[in-house]
């Protein structure tokens, strides 16, 4: 059960154990505006910082902004800053406000809930995420984001009004806590596919998927489930019973062109969506431990038109995945 109280910041189970955070993603997905991409903060109590990043794409031109400042020990707190992104909880569970005053934009944006929250503990088979200590919870949204966006540079500066659907998830975890390993070895392409996660919105529903790409991977925590998700509408937010995926990439072997799901929805239905026009593609904020040079995840956030195959309902939204081993790994 999701409480008012884990809008805010989470204790390490056990201080002494490494690198504990809180982490949020919230997506921007304005067709209208052309403005693409995620708000990040990774938040750690016990070592003291966090990181916030905007790894948004305006006009097709990737345009991300990062930075790091001290954190106070407190966990409920009014506002999350470093100076220049500043985040809010307005309303528990329905309602946050991220601004940000950067060189090249700025913005005050509202993400309002569509749907209510899902806790990823009510997945099919529990959280696929979980166990073994790794997580220490982690819920998503459906949301509606709305404000204004500033460009201050480019060939199109001024102010834009920013009204589409979005998405959210917050989760606090030890994801990033282990020790690397010295060196990667090389993978074949098959064996380099990591997780599928799309947020894909209409009009009359949310939907959300997770699992791996490549059906036999073995995921990195022990009998985790295969794959999670839910399936919001005007009735409530439900786990959905099964997700795969088929991806074609580019010729380098880490852009997507194009996905293909298969979801068993609540109550046994399978539907297909496939994704249409691609407006952009980006990585998702600084997946790092604790040391700053080195990438821990190459986690990707492309941005598609998505139509069910099944009905011909469309929407749009935001699909992630990964790719293993990050490249380039160092990155100062």
């Amino acid at each position: 059960m999701i409480t008012p109280s884990d809008e805010y910041l989470h204790l390490a189970p056990d201080p002494a154990h490494g690198l504990f955070s809180d982490n949020y993603w919230f997506s921007i997905c304005d067709r209208e505006a052309d403005i693409f991409g995620v708000n990040h903060i990774h938040a750690s109590l016990n070592k003291g910082y966090a990181r916030f990043s905007t790894m948004l794409v305006i006009d097709g031109v990737p345009q991300p902004w990062a930075n790091k400042a001290p954190l106070e020990n407190v966990q409920q707190f009014d506002r999350l800053s470093e100076g220049h992104m500043t985040y809010q909880v307005v309303r528990p569970t329905e309602q946050i406000r991220i601004t940000f005053d950067g060189p090249k934009y700025g913005f005050d944006l509202l993400y309002t809930g569509r749907f209510p929250v899902f806790d990823y503990r009510d997945c099919h088979g529990g959280n696929p995420l979980g166990g073994a200590g790794h997580y220490g919870g982690h819920y998503e949204q459906g949301l509606h984001c709305t404000g204004d966006f500033e460009v201050r540079g480019g060939p199109r500066p001024g102010l834009r009004r920013i009204d589409s659907y979005a998405h959210r998830d917050h989760s606090w975890t030890y994801r990033f806590n282990s020790e690397s390993p010295w060196e990667y070895r090389p993978v074949d392409r098959q064996w380099s596919l990591g997780h599928f996660w799309p947020s894909i919105q209409t009009d009359s529903m949310h939907l959300n998927a997770f699992g791996w790409m490549n059906p036999e991977f073995q995921p990195p925590v022990k009998d985790a489930p295969r794959f999670g998700g839910f399936l919001s509408t005007k009735d409530g937010s439900r786990p959905v019973e099964g997700a795969s995926c088929q991806v074609r990439l580019e010729d380098d072997g880490r852009t997507a062109m194009s996905f293909r799901y298969e979801i068993t929805l609540p109550g046994g239905e399978a539907i297909h969506v496939r994704s249409g026009r691609k407006y952009a593609h980006t990585v998702n904020g600084l997946m790092r431990g604790e040391n700053d040079a080195e990438c821990r995840l190459d986690c990707y956030e492309s941005f598609f038109d998505f139509e069910v195959e099944e009905t011909g309902e469309r929407g749009y939204g935001c699909a992630e995945y990964s790719i293993n081993p990050p490249f380039p790994r160092w990155r100062y």
